[in-house]
């Protein structure tokens, strides 16, 4: 077995036990499983994440999801269609389906995502942002003013609508 020799420091009394001609050693077993074990030791840090990090963290992914999952639709949307709605016609079938109605109201905190109907055509506005993902400005487009609890404020023209989801919607799905 082989021991490594570590120097006395100066300026210190040795210990009253050992003889001051002692050189201090440590045994190789020692010196070698603290080299191999030192590493593993500090790169072994416990990772505090408890249920609700845990969940709020799913929560941002599924959001994520869905927002991928919109922006493809909408894509796919323009690209069957042959180009934007706005390039090809001025964006008035995006008015002209008539009835509006709100779908869904996805999401936590500002990070909201409404789904709403104009006629039969889907569409998905996001908090903060006035038009639905995928639609360029239109005179004829719905242009999101607000989401708040349960409801949607949308605005064309001099026209205000006000949709809301109604919980006895929730019962029937």
């Amino acid at each position: 077995m082989k021991s490594i020799l570590i120097p006395a420091m100066s300026g210190r009394a040795p210990h009253p036990l050992q003889s001051p001609s002692r050189n201090k050693r440590l045994p190789g077993w020692l010196m070698l499983s603290l080299v191999l074990f030192a590493p593993i030791a500090a790169s072994t840090t416990v990772s505090p994440v408890d249920g609700l990090g845990a969940e709020q963290m799913s929560v941002r992914e599924l959001m994520r999801l869905d927002t991928e999952h919109a922006l493809n639709v909408a894509k796919n949307r323009r690209h069957a269609d042959g180009g934007t709605r706005a390039d090809i016609d001025g964006g008035a079938s995006y008015a002209a389906g008539g009835v509006l109605r709100l779908v869904a109201i996805y999401g936590v905190g500002k990070k909201l995502l409404a789904q709403v109907m104009v006629g039969a055509q889907p569409y998905v506005y996001m908090y903060g942002q006035a038009l639905p993902v995928g639609m360029r400005v239109s005179p004829s487009a719905y242009m999101l003013r607000g989401i708040s609890g349960s409801c949607v404020q949308l605005e064309r023209k001099d026209e205000a609508h006000t949709l809301c989801l109604h919980p006895s919607s929730w019962a029937e799905k």
